[in-house]
């Protein structure tokens, strides 16, 4: 054997130990498992383990631990495949020895497979902690996200509600299931997920103040509270008697229910007196169907959401039971009901996911000037060559040329990269807001913000409490991506997002939630029309900031109405100039045109994305606004950080029918509500309606102030392609009529109430075939009788 060979043999342990070293020196802390503590784990995701797309679930984990021992749960979620970021939502708990620990944390919905999550332990906590495998359990969680409409049931009888399952065919989805008292959570975000709930003759005070609070809160912030029960309402709606739309003062008993009847379209025979609640309707209240004088259903809006009255057990035959109650009560929540497929062109991903790229429009970030840089160049090249040349040429020196041009060289580029960072040396952010008003003084606040790093590292910020946060996507100065990893811990004072392992000038982008709504103001609206069926009135600002650009949409017909201030109002313009008239199509592109500069690049798709992701069409009516005031803050080291802000604010229009006299109602005021789908693919989008074979049923609201007695109904756009039919419903017949004018137009002047029930006209669309179509509008000319 050579020298060479035995020193090789010699050398092997010496590097197999020092690879050993080396490998254990670069393995994270958080990756070496503490001896000693066999901890177990179950895990339940959602309600039922289903959960709603981009809507906050509660993810319930039960951790069981053989000795006792604190540290962090920290649920891991790569997104996009396992691609580009990964967020980790953190929280702390104490296991004592042998004693089952239940923990709730809310998740953000998406597709969840043992490849993209999982749950870890940290003794102590997650930054110098050790990781503590689990010992039995699955350390991950599966699900994928329900399309169709959640329905949480309390009520004595847990199959209340399961006649709603009938609606469940091609085109909808709705899944009732009984929600019991211990799983109602105390946090109204992580109600997020839930379409509607019902509580039929339950005693609602059995649940805790925070729970109370927190369904409170959830209906606030746009969720349906259904409250009935008949006989047993008052138990029911004792705590919510704030936000009821009646005052219960008794009970009654009625031998027919007529107008419910007529709801459902199919006959109801009531085997004898039947039982109801009666009550008097709040101020602000809408009455649906009543019976024997007294309201049957009615609805309030609280906040974003809504709380719906039934004065009857809904679990109580005959009518739990009957035929036509599925259809009853989906015209009833017919604006609650998600259709499955029917995800407003934005399934795969939210409103706030598709202003990602909008973030990158990043004000305070600009280029460097590139008449200033040609400047610099052309400086340089003068002095390294002609100049230097000749100054080392006089003074016999051209030898120093070695030595000063990469002097010169690195004073160019130090002076290049100071002008081009110039604004990149402290930490900014660029915010921005959705506030959507409700008319009553509050509104949702949803946020999306960058977070530029200056330099590379980790940071963490602070946001206020009650705050719900989602991270994405980092973008590196080069315009590439870049893989990082973000902390969320909520506390009860604040949401820490801690970043970790940033690239210098790179942005972060994070998307805030807020539980239940905030104090914001409103546009106070004063809208009439007259005789001839014009529009004139005014706006009034009474929200908590200056607006700018603000916009009126109702008619079909967008109103320029400019910069209003706060307190001030504007008068509905008049000047045709001032006026865009629109049947369809982008308005975003109509009120912001792409210019060279673009300057209103991102109001044009703000707007745009708002409209696609909220089904927005030209008969939908809103006023919309933009300010630039801080209305989000978050800290870094106790400071705020400096941010750009742009503030998107909308409110539904609320008209004043002036009902006094005449009637005379132009076609696109009275927008269609579609209460039930049975399609395998539909959509609704600015430039229309996208459904593939089957129907829907819609219904036009009437005027649900007083009494009018209408003399004339008028439909236009009956006349679709070749592959869409129209009917409309006959209540007196209790049949469908089909719709055959050719001339696009379908007038009711011969006792047009026999097409009204519960104050709404029904009309069902049927395609033959995959198609699109834009939905038909309503005219109503009568008198007001009160």
């Amino acid at each position: 054997m050579s020298f060479y060979t035995k020193k090789t043999w010699m050398l092997l342990p010496m590097v197999a130990l020092l690879i050993v070293a080396t490998l254990s020196l670069s393995i994270p802390a958080g990756n070496v498992y503490a001896d000693g503590a066999k901890i177990g784990i179950q895990s339940e995701m959602g309600y039922q383990g289903k959960i709603k797309h981009e809507k906050w679930n509660p993810l319930k984990l039960t951790l069981t631990s053989d000795r006792d021992i604190s540290g962090d749960v920290v649920v891991q979620i790569q997104n996009y495949n396992g691609f580009g970021y990964q967020t980790s939502y953190v929280q702390q708990v104490d296991l004592p020895k042998d004693t089952p620990k239940e923990l709730v944390i809310g998740i953000p919905g998406a597709v969840l497979n043992k490849d993209n999550n999982q749950i870890l332990f940290y003794e102590g906590s997650y930054t110098k902690g050790k990781q503590v495998p689990f010992a039995t359990g699955k350390n991950y969680v599966q699900a994928s996200p329900y399309q169709g409409a959640l329905m949480a049931v309390l009520s004595n009888d847990p199959d209340t509600m399961n006649f709603m399952n009938v609606l469940n065919g091609k085109g909808s989805s709705v899944n009732v299931f009984p929600l019991k008292d211990a799983n109602v959570p105390t946090d109204a975000m992580l109600l997020n997920g839930l379409d509607v709930i019902v509580m039929n003759n339950y005693a609602s005070d059995t649940l805790s103040e925070p729970q109370q609070k927190a369904i409170t809160d959830w209906v606030n912030g746009g969720g349906t509270l259904v409250l009935a029960g008949g006989a047993g309402y008052a138990k029911t709606a004792a705590p919510f008697a704030d936000i009821s739309p009646v005052a219960a003062n008794g009970t009654a008993t009625v031998n027919s229910l007529d107008e419910l009847e007529k709801l459902g379209g199919k006959p109801l025979k009531l085997d004898g007196p039947f039982t109801i609640s009666t009550a008097k309707a709040v101020e602000g209240a809408q009455i649906g169907i009543a019976a024997d004088g007294q309201p049957l259903f009615a609805s309030k809006a609280y906040g974003q959401g809504s709380v719906q009255y039934a004065a009857y057990d809904l679990a109580m035959e005959p009518v739990s039971s009957w035929a036509g109650h599925p259809d009853a009560w989906a015209s009833v929540l017919r604006n609650n009901l998600p259709m499955m497929n029917s995800q407003n062109g934005m399934y795969y991903n939210s409103l706030m996911d598709n202003l990602n790229y909008v973030l990158e429009y990043f004000p305070s970030l600009k280029m460097p000037s590139f008449t200033l840089l040609l400047w610099m160049l052309i400086i340089y090249a003068v002095v390294v060559a002609p100049l230097l040349y000749y100054i080392l040429k006089k003074a016999d020196k051209r030898e120093w040329a070695w030595f000063l041009i990469p002097i010169i060289a690195v004073i160019a580029s130090a002076s290049v990269y100071a002008v081009g960072s110039s604004d990149k040396t402290r930490e900014l952010a660029h915010t921005i807001n959705l506030i959507e008003l409700n008319g009553q003084g509050d509104a949702v606040k949803s946020t999306a913000s960058a977070f530029f790093t200056p330099r590379s590292g980790n940071y963490a910020l602070e946001f206020g409490e009650n705050t719900y946060l989602k991270t994405g996507q980092s973008r590196n100065s080069f315009g590439g991506t870049a893989e990082n990893k973000s902390f969320v811990r909520v506390g009860q004072e604040s949401t820490t997002l801690e970043l970790r392992d940033m690239s210098q000038w790179s942005l972060a982008k994070v998307w805030v939630d807020h539980q239940g709504t905030e104090e914001m103001g409103r546009l106070a609206m004063d809208l009439k029309l007259d005789a001839k069926g014009g529009l004139n009135g005014k706006i009034t600002n009474d929200t908590i900031n200056d607006l700018t650009e603000v916009v009126l949409v109702v008619g079909g017909s967008a109103y320029k109405l400019g910069d209003i201030k706060k307190g001030e109002a504007a008068a509905i313009p008049q000047d045709p100039k001032q006026i865009i008239k629109f049947t369809g199509g982008d308005l975003s592109g109509m009120l912001y045109p792409y210019s060279q500069n673009d300057p209103k690049q991102r109001e044009r798709d703000i707007l745009s994305n708002y409209g696609y992701s909220k089904g927005m069409v030209n008969k939908d009516a809103y006023i919309l606004g933009w300010s630039k005031d801080h209305l989000t803050n978050y800290t870094l080291k106790g400071a705020e950080v400096d941010s750009d802000q742009l503030n998107f604010w909308i409110q539904p229009v609320e008209m004043d029918w002036g009902l006094n006299g005449e009637i005379n109602i132009p076609y696109g005021f009275l927008s269609p509500e579609i209460s039930q789908v049975n399609s395998p693919m539909f959509g609704v989008y600015p430039h229309g309606v996208e459904m593939g074979q089957g129907s829907l049923i819609a219904e036009f609201p009437l005027i649900s102030d007083g009494q009018v007695k209408y003399s004339e109904l008028s439909i236009k756009g009956t006349k679709f392609n070749n592959n869409v039919t129209m009917e409309i419903w006959n209540s007196k017949k209790s049949e469908w009529e089909p719709v055959t004018d050719a001339n696009n137009v379908h007038t009711i002047n011969q006792n047009p109430e026999q097409y009204i029930v519960g104050n709404r006209i029904r009309f069902m669309i049927t395609a033959k075939d995959q198609t699109n179509f834009m939905m038909p509008e309503l005219s109503v000319k009568g008198e007001a009788t009160q």
